[in-house]
């Protein structure tokens, strides 16, 4: 069971898009459309956000996973054309490090799903969204300065 979840859907090919089937591209896109979502949801846990920013990180696996079908399977290729156009958002806008960390995190789940390691890009997810919403919940980061301002009946633990 531990290797299916491991191994590409697409199975060994020397070119991937030789190997890709219709069935398993539209079922590579809906597991990246929901691990989208999932990740955007994430994203809007206890953060400020704007629409336009979810509905892209939504999308982006989508996105990635076509652009690695395109390149056959060429991890390389993909990587940068995909870090290209990374690149291109963040020296426009500046973003926080979590956006940065959302966007880096779509785009592997886009790696995974467009590679056919629809299982590997279902627990990198889940562990990812886990931590992520555990981080977010504990103190970890919160400045010293406003712990010892806050009431610790107020400290949610």
């Amino acid at each position: 069971m531990s290797d299916l979840m491991f191994s590409s859907v697409f199975g060994i090919a020397d070119s991937l898009v030789s190997s890709v089937s219709a069935s398993s591209f539209l079922l590579c896109s809906v597991v990246s459309i929901v691990l989208g979502l999932v990740i955007a949801g994430v994203y809007m846990f206890r953060h400020r956000y704007s629409k336009n920013f979810v509905v892209t990180l939504a999308l982006l696996p989508l996105i990635v996973q076509m652009v690695i079908t395109l390149v056959n399977g060429n991890l390389g290729a993909g990587i940068a054309v995909m870090g290209v156009f990374n690149l291109v958002r963040f020296r426009s806008i500046p973003g926080s490090a979590k956006d940065i960390g959302s966007v880096f995190l779509a785009m592997a789940v886009g790696l995974a799903t467009g590679m056919g390691f629809l299982g590997l890009a279902v627990l990198f997810t889940a562990i990812i969204a886990v931590v992520n919403v555990v981080y977010v919940l504990s103190p970890l980061g919160r400045p010293r300065a406003l712990m010892a301002r806050v009431p610790q009946s107020m400290v949610r633990r």
